[in-house]
């Protein structure tokens, strides 16, 4: 059985032939000021600090993190690198070394590339970096010659038993069992579900301007959910309505009801792409409808006009949806197109299964004694 440590993965213990687990650093940081001190973490700058400044929580934790993987096979430190570098150099020289870079271009040059000399390879979200690079040679150029396209369909961190570990497999066994019925009975329209950010929140106030209690809207924002509405007092576009979270059940709930699933990143133009929203959405029979990326990667994930709908700009999109909600035959067509891709190639279990075994394949760097 070998060995690995994926950050923020739940504990298998026995995954094709991998025993997984992962550390979690925040209980090393308690208080209002350790919770900032991990917060800051995120950044290669104050990880820096704390790791120099010898700051006792954080060697707390980077000496437990050591014994509980020092004959490691592979670590594969996932969203954000929390081990200094000169330790993995030092003290992981006969494990793989992975990096992800998995929320970029945003935190490439400050939570990614500073580390990556203390790495074996590297795997990337979005197989575009912006608009003049895909995220493999922009690797290449950054020093990295190993890297691979990992889509994000993780399982669940917080499952509390295996029907709940991957996302995807419940729309999977309910398309099974409704058939057809489960593209054509669909009772909503529209649906966003997602975080509070400032440029997004100008595209989505358009949206819902436009289409009112046909586009139903979630996510955990500030102010009790009315960060949306304050933005009015600024003079900015203002979503009049409150804005709330919604459980794991409940989005998979209106998924299955809805007819367009909006995604967007957060660049506001062609950067990036496939945010989780990006799979779930074709995964539980929606037509997906989504903006476009850098070098127009979002093509290697889902095939224009067959398996997804992608848009130039706000207006292009509310064209798009008044189109597709009056053509159900097209919207149900392309739906099913993109949730056979889905779950034909973005499945979890499968894509991780890949993943590790493509790790094997990635050379240890030797560091000088």
């Amino acid at each position: 059985m070998k060995k690995a440590c994926i950050f923020s993965f739940p504990r298998m213990e026995n995954f094709h032939g991998y025993f997984i687990d992962s550390h979690d650093p925040a209980p090393y940081f308690p208080g209002k000021n350790g919770q900032a001190a991990y917060r800051s973490m995120v950044e290669s700058k104050a990880l820096d600090q704390l790791y120099r400044d010898r700051d006792p929580r954080y060697m707390r934790f980077i000496g437990d993190f050591i014994n509980k993987f020092r004959n490691a096979d592979l670590l594969v430190i996932g969203t954000y690198n929390q081990i200094h570098p000169e330790i993995l150099s030092r003290e992981f020289k006969n494990t793989t070394k992975i990096l992800c870079f998995g929320d970029d271009p945003f935190s490439t040059y400050i939570r990614g590339i500073a580390y990556l000399w203390a790495f074996d390879g590297a795997f990337y979200i979005t197989p575009s970096y912006n608009e003049n690079f895909l995220f493999k040679d922009a690797l290449k150029r950054w020093g990295c010659e190993h890297s691979y396209w990992w889509p994000l369909v993780f399982p669940n961190a917080h499952a509390r038993s295996g029907d709940e570990l991957w996302p995807l497999a419940a729309p999977r066994l309910q398309a099974e069992k409704c058939g057809d019925a489960f593209f054509k009975d669909r009772d909503l329209d529209l649906i966003y579900v997602g975080a509070a950010y400032s440029s997004k929140m100008d595209r989505l106030a358009r949206f819902k301007k436009k289409f009112g209690k046909r586009m139903q809207i979630y996510g955990r924002w500030p102010y009790a959910g009315y960060v949306g509405a304050l933005r009015g007092i600024k003079g900015k576009p203002a979503l009049w309505s409150r804005i709330t979270g919604i459980s794991n059940q409940k989005r998979a709930e209106l998924y299955c009801r809805t007819k367009i699933g909006i995604n967007m990143h957060l660049s506001d133009m062609p950067m990036e792409t496939g945010n989780a929203r990006m799979y779930e959405t074709p995964a539980h029979g929606m037509l997906l409808l989504c903006d476009k990326a850098g070098m127009n990667a979002h093509e290697q994930i889902f095939t224009p006009g067959k398996e997804a709908v992608f848009y130039d700009s706000t207006d292009d999109a509310i064209d798009k949806i008044e189109y597709y909600i009056t053509h159900n035959d097209e919207r149900e067509r392309i739906a099913k197109a993109g949730f056979e891709r889905a779950h034909r190639d973005y499945d979890g279990e499968t894509n991780l299964k890949k993943f590790l075994d493509w790790t094997e394949s990635v050379p240890r760097k030797k560091y000088p004694l």
